[in-house]
């Protein structure tokens, strides 16, 4: 059987990178799985070393990019490799190329997961990208999503109409925030639309350990996990808590060119996927404003604390709600202290399993 897949993949972004291998990883049980080299270029260019276009922003992005030049090149080398080395791409097409058929013919055609289906993700326009939609694949093929998000991205009635068509012969519809769910039944009333787990969370601890070689050891001394995408202030107000509560050395994970706060004592600026999984794999306690911050953090049984970015909220919320920990998320300094940290809850764990064993259950069904 060939699959093809269409998802983020080509991106400079811990969650959007992994959750492409762990998507392709599990297709790859059920025969050759090729993803699609898809040539977007609003998504693609943070592999650029170096970004720029006309604009304040474009400026602003170059000479950040020249100040931390060393580890983005460090950094940029490693995520390359890492999707070179385990994504099974084709070679890279263009919109125009996978309409003309360039890709090749599939036995069934997976989109998802991460945020395909949100215009604002994927478009420098903010216009809806159909081949996220699988417009490409051969007619009558078998057509799925896992996974997709809409993220917090709310529909016009316009982007209703078009999501209605492109959905339409679709096999299976799936997303990974009950949001989501309510989003897409609203506009296909009588087809299913099923709520499912992202694909970093259908791979346990011990599988992402040996799938990428990774040996637990012992850190010399116990650390605090940062890591930030949002980098709100209530997170830096986080930092400051909770390095003083635990007393232990704060380690952030980021790109950026200064920490998030001056209690950081390691700013590691150059890690790829592999070296991202391995400080999560190690860390005692995880702070994150990030969706698959929160991810591997409950999956590798972390004791953590979820901070609010607002509206971007949504998929962190969805994820816990389903986990019944909720209270992991706080919205404000009042609600550090809630915070248990020193302690994982590993029924959490044994729920989790339960519900990855559902959505295994269903993608199995329909492929």
């Amino acid at each position: 059987m060939k699959i093809a897949l269409i998802t983020i993949h080509n991106a400079n972004n811990y969650g959007a990178v992994l959750q492409a291998y762990a998507t392709k990883k599990i297709l790859s049980q059920y025969g050759e799985t090729s993803t699609i080299d898809y040539e977007n270029r609003f998504l693609n260019h943070h592999l650029d070393i170096l970004r720029f276009d006309m604009s304040v922003h474009g400026i602003k992005k170059l000479v950040h990019d020249i100040l931390r030049f060393p580890y983005r090149l460090k950094a940029i080398g490693r995520f390359k490799n890492f999707i070179k080395s385990n994504m099974n791409l084709t070679q890279k097409l263009s919109a125009d190329g996978l309409m003309q058929g360039k890709a090749g013919k599939f036995d069934i055609y997976i989109c998802g997961s991460d945020q395909i289906w949100n215009p604002e993700i994927v478009s420098e326009d903010k216009f809806i990208d159909p081949i996220f939609f699988l417009s490409f694949a051969n007619k009558g093929a078998k057509k799925l999503s896992y996974a997709s998000s809409t993220g917090h991205h709310n529909y016009t009635d316009k982007e209703k109409k078009e999501l209605a068509k492109l959905l339409e012969d679709f096999n299976l519809i799936t997303t990974r925030e009950s949001d989501g769910v309510k989003k897409l039944q609203e506009i296909l009333p009588n087809r299913d639309i099923h709520h499912v787990l992202d694909p970093t969370l259908l791979l346990s601890k011990e599988e992402w350990l040996e799938a990428l070689d990774i040996k637990l050891e012992e850190p010399k001394e116990k650390y605090i996990l940062v890591y930030s995408v949002p980098r709100t202030e209530l997170i830096r107000k986080a930092i400051d808590y909770y390095a003083y509560k635990l007393n232990m050395k704060v380690v952030a994970i980021d790109q950026m060119l200064f920490p998030l706060s001056k209690k950081i004592d390691t700013h590691i600026k150059d890690a790829g996927p592999k070296e991202f999984i391995e400080l999560y794999a190690n860390a005692s306690f995880v702070i994150t404003d990030s969706f698959h911050g929160t991810c591997f953090a409950v999956n590798f049984g972390k004791p953590f604390v979820s901070i609010s970015a607002g509206k971007r909220a949504n998929r962190i919320i969805s994820l816990l709600s389903i986990l019944n920990i909720n209270e992991r998320l706080v919205n404000s300094e009042e609600e550090f202290a809630i915070i248990k940290t020193d302690t994982f809850n590993m029924n959490i764990l044994k729920k989790l399993v339960s519900i990855r064993q559902e959505s295994l259950i269903l993608l199995d069904e329909f492929i």
